[in-house]
């Protein structure tokens, strides 16, 4: 399994025909103050299956905070079949998630695991003010 896209988005869907859509693509938040919450982000992944991989899959995307502990989770399980037409299939997953809890300053961590294994890792990085020359945007 090749994992194609896996970010940190503002907005991301799986229209069902194949198609993944991502939006606003991000790796920090600035807090005024803390705690807060991210109204709304999402993860994206796209994962690509070679023939000889079709079969039973689990899936696993956890969410930690800066000291390790597991905010949220998403599992699933599914079946890859073969594709007639290439040699491999393609399978996109979204985790939404609606006001996300940040309660430290620091790095979020978004932790991607298939069949029992970590394949790839994500950062969020929480801070309380802008760095020199970043422009908040509206």
């Amino acid at each position: 399994m090749v994992l194609e896209i896996y970010s940190l988005a503002d907005y991301a869907c799986d229209y069902g025909n194949g198609k993944l859509s991502v939006i606003g693509t991000f790796d920090a938040v600035f807090a005024q103050q803390l705690p807060a919450v991210h109204p709304q982000c999402a993860i994206a992944a796209r994962m690509r299956f070679g023939n000889n991989e079709a079969g039973h899959h689990s899936f696993e995307i956890r969410a930690l905070s800066p000291d390790g502990k597991v905010i949220q989770t998403l599992n699933g399980q599914g079946e890859i079949i073969a594709n007639p037409n290439f040699d491999y299939s393609t399978q996109n997953l979204v985790m939404n998630m609606v006001n996300f809890p940040l309660e430290k300053l620091g790095a979020y961590a978004f932790e991607f695991w298939l069949d029992g294994e970590f394949h790839s890792g994500l950062k969020m990085h929480v801070l309380q003010s802008l760095p020199p020359g970043m422009v908040k945007a509206a």
